[in-house]
Parts: structure tokens; sequence; C-alpha cells
């Protein structure tokens, strides 16, 4: 089934009609989100003060830096494809 037959995934906008540009406005903020979890989550590791977990903590913090260049790609696609309407 082609992508463009599917339908719209139920979400209410403003006026009360369905939308289908609101569904996706989570999957353009959300690896910021988990990059500010995986971020607090990582410096509350390096401060604990505990050799052992450092190393976890640092890998944590890559992974934040990735999530948020994930999200840095991903607001600006979606910015592109407003613009386009």
């Amino acid at each position: 089934m082609p992508l463009k037959d599917l339908p719209a995934p139920p979400s209410l906008g403003i006026s009360g009609r369905l939308r289908r540009d609101d569904f996706f406005v989570g999957w353009v903020y959300g690896p910021w989100v988990a990059s500010s979890l995986i971020s607090v989550l990582a410096l509350r590791l390096l401060l604990d003060g505990n050799g052992a977990t450092r190393g976890a903590g640092w890998g944590l913090l890559g992974s934040a830096a990735i999530c948020f260049s994930i999200g840095c790609v991903c607001k600006t696609s979606w910015a592109l494809a407003q613009r386009r309407r």
C-alpha cells in the first residue's frame, strides 16, 4: 500500500478538526527531549563520585550529543517542509 493511501493519524487541531501535522510535531521535538533526559542521567553518573560509573556517564553524554544532532536535523527538515506549503 503506497504511503499516500494511508489514513491520517487521529489528532485534534485548534478548531477541533483532525490534523495530520500535529502527530509529527512529537517526532520533531522528541530527540531533544531524549537528549535532555540522557544528559541529566549522564551528569548524575559523572558527578556520582564512583569511578566505575564514569565510563558509562561519558558514553551517555556522547549518546545525548547524537540525539541532539538528530533533533537539529529533524527540526530543519520540518521547517523546510512547512516552508514548501
